[in-house]
């Protein structure tokens, strides 16, 4: 198949290239050499050449350029990148390291800043992108710059920014599935110390999946999205202060959700129809997914003398979702899933940076307070357990309770200190050294509410107005609070013979908070996790700068991962597992004759567990023969599993991409553009058993574009596609209890359920830039 696909795309790559999104191509000087790159990955903006850390570097007009919108479109593509969704959550992973942990209480493995503030949850930046200037993706424990919550690494968006000139521009796209979107933006000044941005975005479409079922909605993974933005920026003789204040809101039938053949689904049992195409769905839930998020962020940038300045970012953010969901994804009335979720944040940080003939500083702190709550939901039928084929729906009256109700608020303060020297050693080594110290608190409080009969919440849409919580605290309700103290150093060395070659050796640590299964009130809280990191890297320019070759090599000693196990429709995390993470990574981009760019970018990552026993389904006098580690069991109990030398979730061990991008100029001035890429992604798995149920094998995608622009370059004018291979594949598969058939799922561990990714895209756009 990969011959295939190579055979497709080679005809285009002799033409031309596109450029890697990870490798941020130079969008100016097509005869020249390669574009420098700025980035502000250490919190001051510097050559990403000069930056002795793993980052890939995205511009906006590349993401404009390949119509790459959120951050699932930059994952394929992205070497060390992986992307996941479940339940409306992003689960993002970096070198293998990240989180699928679903709970206020929970907090993510890789950190998503937003202007350079720290958001609690990634779906407040990533979900759908607006007027984006750039996007640094920061590989490795970010511990001493970024803190917390940046054990894998960090994702860093930037606001294009208003501009000293009038200038602007808008974009019409329209594609198959009923793809419609306008977006756009406005900048200049408004008089010699002020200036304005405006950007705005409307997008819907009909979904990339079609269900068959009328019971449900006439939409489902659709998208109607409306954003909007608008910066002020004062610039004076030594301060620069900017204020952004951004909205946006997003609704939709909710995501599909497709049984997979295991043999153990309770729908399958009762006769669910099994749909003939992969896009296609029975979902007979009305289901839906809405979201707003907003808030506003102030920046002051101060000159306090020619070697110091002083940085001040204080902001607010509010995001509020609600979701009804077809858990079983067919047209039995099995289960539903539904969930709200609002979270406000107020954060500030303090920076004084410096620069001196011997090297340079940053000190600083952090306080973030955040304040979440949730309420999450399973609303299911009345099944008979008898073992009767098909199974039947008992009377509300008669079924034993199976639905119930986990309301939730969780508390968090976070409180660093943090500081920085990069020391010269003369012309051509430096060292430097950082240092990290955080104090976390989170206070959480629950319940759980059992719902009789059933029947009364089929038709249940959201939780709201939730049940009173109980008098009196039990087992299945909690109220406690625990807080975590963490340092973590950075030591690194690097050298640099020539200008154009760097070479780093690093030490760093990452941290990530402890935290509360909010969705769970039996769980106890669980503690943080770390992970110590060596990398060695390397980052060269040849040819002219016609040729760059970037390379890193690292190794990671992961210690208390915060894992979950899936138990009675409900999930229970804890500190149970110790993993190394190792891997090479190589980049490169090469403009080998006038107008033609060549990238590509390859991973190669092992991460296993090293020691890891979990739960993995039940073990019951009926089942006892069944598994030798379930003999003499005469109660139920956890089947308790070995894990280690399993891989890590969404870890491929390859991954990589090739691109090219020709351009052809016109006799009259304007020119036609080539574009063709290839993103491959190795095996991956879904849970730490590594059982095939859930599991997607490997998978090769195909993206192309032709455009044409005008001689002024005001007049753009693309035919684009992705995934023009087909390729049918899941970026996530769960195995959940609550739609199991129980006479077929013997041990329990659960029916498998997989999100589908979307399959072939294509599009027209237009776009008209005015100004400079």
């Amino acid at each position: 198949m990969l011959k295939n696909y190579f055979g497709l795309v080679l005809p285009i790559a002799c033409l031309g290239a596109a450029l890697l999104p990870g490798l941020a191509l130079a969008q100016s000087a097509p005869t020249g050499g390669l574009e420098e790159i700025i980035v502000t990955a250490q919190k001051r903006a510097e050559n990403l050449q000069q930056t002795p850390i793993a980052i890939t570097a995205i511009t906006g007009e590349s993401l404009q350029e390949l119509n790459r919108d959120d951050i699932a479109s930059i994952a394929a593509s992205t070497p060390a990148l992986a992307y996941s969704e479940a339940g409306g959550e992003s689960q993002i992973y970096i070198r293998g390291v990240g989180s699928n942990l679903f709970s206020v209480g929970a907090d993510p493995s890789i950190a998503t800043n937003v202007d350079g503030v720290y958001l609690g949850r990634s779906n407040m930046g990533l979900s759908q992108f607006l007027d984006v200037e750039r996007i640094e993706v920061l590989r490795g424990p970010q511990g001493t710059l970024y803190g917390r919550n940046a054990t894998g690494g960090a994702i860093n968006l930037y606001s294009s920014q208003p501009t000293d000139t009038f200038e602007g521009y808008g974009t019409l796209i329209v594609g198959n599935q009923g793809r419609r979107e306008m977006n756009g933006a406005f900048s200049g000044p408004i008089n010699d110390r002020w200036a304005f941005r405006v950007a705005v975005r409307s997008m819907q479409d009909d979904g990339f999946t079609r269900d068959l079922d009328p019971a449900g909605g006439d939409k489902i993974d659709d998208n109607d999205l409306q954003a909007l933005r608008g910066i002020l920026r004062y610039r004076g003789d030594s301060l620069t202060a900017s204020i952004i204040a951004e909205y946006s809101q997003f609704d939709s039938g909710n995501t599909s959700i497709k049984p997979i053949s295991d043999g153990m689904g309770l729908a399958q049992s009762a006769g669910a129809v099994v749909p003939a195409s992969f896009h296609e769905t029975r979902n007979n839930t009305p289901s839906f997914l809405e979201w707003q998020t907003g808030g506003i962020t102030t920046t002051l940038n101060w000159d306090l003398s020619d070697s110091i300045s002083l940085t001040a970012i204080g902001a607010y953010r509010e995001w509020d979702s609600d979701f009804l969901f077809n858990t079983d994804g067919t047209e039995i009335e099995v289960t539903r899933t539904t969930q709200i979720y609002t979270s406000s944040q107020y954060s500030t940080e303090l920076r004084l940076n410096g620069e001196h003939g011997w090297g340079k500083w940053i000190a600083g702190a952090y306080y973030l307070d955040e304040d979440k709550f949730g309420a999450l939901g399973l609303v299911r039928a009345g099944f008979t357990n008898s073992g009767a084929r098909p199974p039947v729906i008992l009377p509300a009256t008669v079924a034993a309770p199976r639905s119930f109700i986990i309301p939730a608020d969780n508390q968090g303060e976070a409180l660093a200190v943090f500081g920085q020297v990069d020391y010269s050693l003369g012309e051509q080594w430096t060292v430097t050294g950082g240092l990290r110290f955080s104090e976390e608190k989170k206070e959480d409080s629950n319940y759980f509410v059992t719902l009789i009969p059933d029947t009364e919440l089929l038709g249940l849409y959201s939780p709201r107005p939730l049940p009173p919580r109980p008098v009196a605290l039990g087992p299945l309700n909690r109220i406690a609070d625990r807080s975590w103290r963490a340092w973590t150093p950075k030591i690194s060395v690097q050298w640099q013979p020539v200008d154009d070659q760097l070479y780093y050796l690093s030490y760093s640590k990452g941290f990530k908070s402890g935290g509360y299964n909010s969705f769970q009130p039996s769980n106890p809280a669980y503690d943080p996790e770390f992970i110590k990191s060596y990398e060695l890297g390397a980052k060269t320019e040849w040819l002219d700068n016609r040729l760059r070759l970037n390379g890193s090599l690292f190794f990671y000693d992961y210690t208390d991962l915060q894992v979950s196990a899936f138990l009675n429709s409900l999930t229970f995390t804890t500190n149970a597992a110790e993993a190394t993470v190792q891997g090479v990574e190589i980049e490169l981009l090469a403009r080998p004759i006038p107008n033609l760019d060549l990238s590509a970018a390859l991973g190669y990552l092992d991460a296993t567990y090293d020691r890891f026993i979990t739960p993995y389904g039940t073990c019951t006098a009926a089942n006892a023969a069944l598994d030798p580690r379930c003999v003499g069991t005469t109660t139920s109990r956890p089947r308790l599993i070995d894990a280690s030398g399993n891989n890590l979730n969404n870890a491929p061990e390859f991954k990589g991409s090739l691109s090219a991008r020709y351009s052809i100029p016109l006799a009259h001035g304007g020119s036609v553009s080539l574009f063709g890429q290839l993103a491959h992604q190795g095996e991956v798995f879904f849970n730490p058993d590594n059982s095939a149920a859930a599991s997607q094998s490997s998978y090769t995608l195909l993206d192309a574009r032709i455009g044409y622009e005008s001689a002024s370059g005001a007049v753009t004018l693309a035919l684009f596609g992705k995934n023009l291979g087909g390729e049918e594949y899941f970026h996530n598969i769960v195995q959940f209890t609550s739609t199991s058939d129980t006479v077929l799922d013997v041990f329990n561990v659960g029916h498998a359920l997989g999100y589908p990714a979307p399959g072939r895209q294509w599009g027209v756009e237009f776009r008209y830039r005015f100004g400079n």
